[in-house]
């Protein structure tokens, strides 16, 4: 069974719990998932890695993380994720962790690891415990690469290949933990993806995720390793290579999110004649206009120093951190506090707008553009939109909410000031004609502001 970020293990009642509070504009009772990053220790420095702009030497220590275990289980907590700034398993406590997960009835939904540190005990406990998934960060088909993207001594390849073979003879007929080995492409290693792939399958994990480097943070290394949309030529044959090898098997996961290569690759599928094998489905009641991030009421993410993040995605240095755990007696006093109500209020507009609204970091404090712009955010279109009922209900209570709270009469200037901005992007001739007008005629906007009571400021 594959990690879902925690959402196979959250009720239905508490997923109705998650509506309500949106259409209410209030928090949940606490979050269903976290993310606990246990320590901000790491002995790799990948170079593409965003977290390590956040490193410190700091873990969160046993006695808090039980503390806050406990307080999180206490008000619903069902999942986690160990992940981080650093590698989970250099927590010098993490078998305590675990074992104190396992008392707790708390699911590790997802470890995700270089496997430096995952010794046997640790693998026997994530066996036992019946995690859901093991994601190895190994990114590289041979030990000089592997040195090369994690800045690594290259011994330890040929380790982490044989904690990755331990695992896999540990869990035996067990389906759990789901086991990933995941590679990351550049310019220099694309060309050995076939190679990628036969290691993998020689492992014998569950499946075999294949992406491409996107961004390198802060620019720590000539930008021109990355892959170009034309670079797909040189690699087509490969991907076609590697599909047809796997088209019995089903274990790749591969998505590219680089122009034009995802076209290649579904040319090369129809080719080749294999689906899209672990695909994530879409249900048929999710409409894109309810397809904004819901994370203020369902998780938060706890970095090694104890700051609490909005999501794992927003852990790097040009986003503030909502608070921290060691400044408060409670992990709820933060949840019900003014910071996670930004962001829940940030969130619920999007959501309001039928995911329409256009990123400005004028407009949004918490938020950034992949929370708001469509398609920017992975983590937000795989695990939950199969959700038939959820969607269906969302649908339906966002619908009324709308109602209430977009409108031209007697809903007040924000609920004006939304039903104009909604009409504009809604009919493209008019928003075009709106951007124009927006960039060059002020006036008309004071205009709009005080004769007609609609604000138009922050429209776009």
């Amino acid at each position: 069974m594959r990690g879902t970020h925690g959402w196979a293990e959250v009720a239905r009642e508490r997923k109705r719990e998650i509506i309500a509070a949106i259409a209410e504009n209030r928090p949940t009772r606490g979050p269903v998932h976290a993310e606990l990053d246990l320590t901000d220790r790491c002995n790799v420095a990948c170079y593409f890695c965003n977290q390590q702009d956040l490193r410190t030497k700091e873990s969160i220590p046993l006695p808090k993380l039980t503390e806050l275990i406990d307080e999180l289980q206490s008000t619903g907590l069902k999942s986690v994720r160990l992940s981080g700034g650093g590698d989970p398993l250099f927590h010098r406590d993490v078998l305590n962790v675990m074992d104190h997960l396992a008392l707790r009835g708390v699911i590790i939904d997802n470890l995700t690891t270089n496997g430096v540190a995952l010794t046997n005990e640790v693998a026997e406990r994530l066996v036992k415990n019946q995690a859901r998934e093991v994601i190895f960060s190994l990114n590289a088909a041979d030990a000089e690469d592997y040195a090369r993207m994690m800045k690594v001594k290259p011994a330890l390849f040929d380790k982490v290949v044989e904690n990755m073979k331990n695992l896999v003879a540990v869990r035996g007929d067990s389906i759990y933990p789901s086991i990933v080995i995941q590679f990351l492409i550049d310019q220099k290693n694309v060309s050995r993806l076939v190679d990628m792939y036969e290691l993998a399958r020689s492992v014998g994990p569950d499946r075999v995720a294949i992406n491409a480097v996107l961004e390198i943070p802060m620019d720590r290394i000539d930008r021109q390793v990355l892959l170009t949309p034309d670079d797909r030529y040189a690699a087509e044959p490969l991907v076609e290579e590697i599909l047809r090898r796997d088209r019995e098997i089903g274990m790749l996961q591969v998505d590219f999110a680089i122009a034009g290569w995802n076209e290649m690759l579904s040319a090369v599928r129809a080719r080749v004649n294999t689906p899209a094998h672990n695909a994530y489905p879409i249900a048929p009641s999710f409409k894109n206009e309810n397809g904004g991030c819901f994370f203020a009421w369902y998780t938060a993410a706890i970095t090694g120093n104890g700051d609490i993040r909005p999501c794992c995605l927003l852990l790097n240095p040009s986003v503030k951190p909502l608070g921290n755990v060691h400044d408060k007696p409670t992990f709820a006093e933060q949840w019900n506090g003014p910071e996670f109500a930004k962001m829940r209020d940030e969130m619920r507009e999007v959501m309001l707008m039928k995911n329409r609204i256009a990123y400005s970091p004028a407009r949004f404090d918490v938020l950034k553009e992949p929370c708001v712009t469509d398609g920017l955010c992975w983590l937000k279109n795989m695990y939950f939109r199969a959700d038939e009922e959820f969607y269906a209900e969302l649908d339906q209570t966002l619908e009324q909410v709308r109602k209430k709270e977009i409108r031209w009469m007697f809903g007040g200037n924000k609920a004006r000031k939304r039903a104009a901005e909604l009409f504009i992007q809604e009919h493209p001739k008019l928003k075009k004609s709106w951007d124009w007008l927006r960039e060059s005629s002020r006036p008309a906007r004071i205009f709009l502001k005080s004769r007609l009571g609609v604000d138009l400021t922050d429209a776009v």
